[in-house]
Parts: structure tokens; C-alpha cells; sequence
């Protein structure tokens, strides 16, 4: 599984200087250990892929050596940080969807609020009316919960909803 994770801790060494890293190099740790491959790099952060996980790292945290970028953490320790982020991620995100939490859109307008949990889903109410959505399709941003619709694609859902459950029942 390939996730790209931002470790917010900057990973120095001893006397770093900044690193010529460029995509595809070999990064190695402290002991000449693979750690990964730069991925990419812009804005002063660089993607390390180490395999499994895709990491962003400050670019200051790496040092120049003949071979290449060099980071004090091994594939290991940079593999577990990531999952650790990962785990504290999915806790934050399992904490906030919580009954009267508000739900935007992908254009960051209200979609409405969850009005109940209901197993792996979650009733969200909105202006049009009540939707049952996958809580899987919820993510946490700065400002609250997302779901992947606009607020009027998720309107014009729900009213085709009401209208076909009308026409069935």
C-alpha cells in the first residue's frame, strides 16, 4: 500500500547543508542504508518512496554526499513514523464524525450535518433532505469534514433520491 504521508517534524542531521536532491536519486541513511527514492520535489519538500509508504520530508532534512541525499532515518524508522501519522490521521478523522458535525462540499460549501451514525455510514441533513453516505468517503481538513460532491451535486442527489423512493413506495 502506497500512501504519501507529510512528516511535520523535521528529520536534521548533525550539520546539514542542502541537499542537490533531484528526482529518481537514491536516498540513503546515516549507515549507507537504503532508505528510498526521491519521488518528487517542489515548494522545499521532497517524496521519498521507500517501498511502502510515500513521505514528505523538508528538504533541509537531508545532507549532500558523493552518493547522494543522505537522512538520519533508516527505510525502517521513516516506514514506522509514516504509519504512526497514518494511525493518528484516521483517529482524528474516526473522532469528527460525530452526530451535529457539519459536512462540506469539494468546493468547501455546507453540504449539510450528520444527523446519526449508522454503521460504515452516516446520515447527513441537508436543505434538500437526508442522505445515507459512506463514512469511508468522509476526509478531515482544516475546516471540518469533507464528502466528494458539491453542496449542489449532493442537493440534486438527494431530491433525485426522495423522488425515486416517492415513485417506488
Amino acid at each position: 500500500m502506497r500512501t504519501l504521508i507529510t512528516l511535520v517534524a523535521a528529520i536534521g542531521l548533525a550539520a546539514p547543508t542542502l541537499a542537490a536532491v533531484t528526482v529518481g536519486a537514491t536516498v540513503k541513511d546515516t549507515k549507507g542504508g537504503v532508505v528510498g527514492t526521491v519521488a518528487s520535489a517542489s515548494g522545499g519538500n521532497v517524496v521519498v518512496d521507500t517501498g511502502n509508504h510515500q513521505v514528505t520530508i523538508p528538504e533541509t532534512s537531508f545532507a549532500t554526499t558523493p552518493d547522494g541525499p543522505l537522512l538520519a532515518m533508516t527505510r525502517a524508522e521513516l516506514d514506522s513514523a509514516a504509519e504512526a501519522a497514518m494511525a493518528a490521521e484516521k483517529a482524528k478523522l474516526a473522532s469528527a464524525i460525530q452526530p451535529g458535525a457539519t459536512v462540506r462540499g469539494t468546493q468547501g460549501g455546507v453540504i449539510g450535518t450528520i444527523s446519526k451514525l449508522d454503521g460504515d455510514f452516516v446520515m447527513v441533513k441537508g436543505e434538500a433532505g437526508e442522505a445515507r453516505i459512506p463514512a469511508a468517503g468522509l476526509s478531515l481538513k482544516a475546516d471540518g469534514l469533507h464528502f466528494g460532491m458539491t453542496a449542489e451535486q449532493f442537493s440534486d442527489a438527494v431530491k433525485a433520491s426522495t423522488a425515486a423512493d416517492t415513485v417506488s413506495g
